[in-house]
């Protein structure tokens, strides 16, 4: 099975788009939500879709764990991880263990290099989302230029992005009617993070993503 990071700003469709996969196999998929941006589903129809809004770490890990071990599902959908790592450091905080909050840091990242690196290894597709984040990177010939990626913290968003077998960037379009739909970018360059081992895209529908392409003979 396969992974997925997807990734925009805040408000720009990653809950909405991340519930389009298609689910072949099982005909189900599983969403996870640590930040109650599942309310907006009340506005679509998703038939094959099962919600579960969690409000700690914990509820948050188990329920991916029991949604894989089940095997119900096709695609299971963890929205999102950056609040997720938000709520950790908060709930770290709040239990006064931590006199030195580096430490709590330290488990945070550790945690989620493990989730990542579980995602790789279970029986489901596995799709996290993630707030983007702009940020000033210098290139090898040492132009400036501003490079849009998840919001993830920059010790560990290497570790997460690799584990990953697509990184997709949330984009809209207008058709000439004047309606909207969403398609992800799949094309890495300095500017933009973004890959896809899958097919070797540069861009897919969001019901496409995890679709494996016909080998030529």
């Amino acid at each position: 099975m396969a992974n997925a990071l997807i990734y925009c700003q805040s408000g720009g469709g990653k809950t909405c788009n991340s519930t389009l996969v298609a689910a072949p196999k099982r005909g189900k998929n599983l969403l996870i939500c640590s930040d109650n941006s599942s309310i907006v589903l009340q506005n679509f129809d998703r038939p094959n879709l099962t919600v579960k809004n969690v409000s700690t770490v914990k509820d948050f890990v188990d329920a991916y764990q029991e949604g894989y071990q089940s095997q119900q599902y096709d695609n299971i959908i963890l929205d999102n991880l950056s609040d997720l790592i938000d709520m950790w450091l908060l709930e770290l905080d709040a239990s006064g263990k931590h006199k030195d909050f580096r430490q709590a840091y330290q488990l945070v990242y550790q945690s989620l290099k493990r989730l990542s690196r579980e995602s790789t290894m279970v029986d489901c597709n596995t799709i996290f989302t993630a707030w983007s984040d702009n940020v000033e990177i210098t290139l090898p010939s040492g132009e400036m230029v501003t490079r849009l990626q998840p919001k993830i913290p920059a010790k560990i968003l290497d570790n997460v992005c690799g584990l990953m077998n697509v990184v997709a960037y949330i984009n809209t379009a207008v058709d000439d009617k004047g309606n909207k739909g969403w398609y992800y970018v799949l094309e890495g360059k300095p500017t933009l993070m973004a890959k896809d081992q899958i097919a070797c895209r540069k861009k897919c529908l969001p019901q496409n993503i995890f679709a494996t392409p016909e080998v030529k003979k």
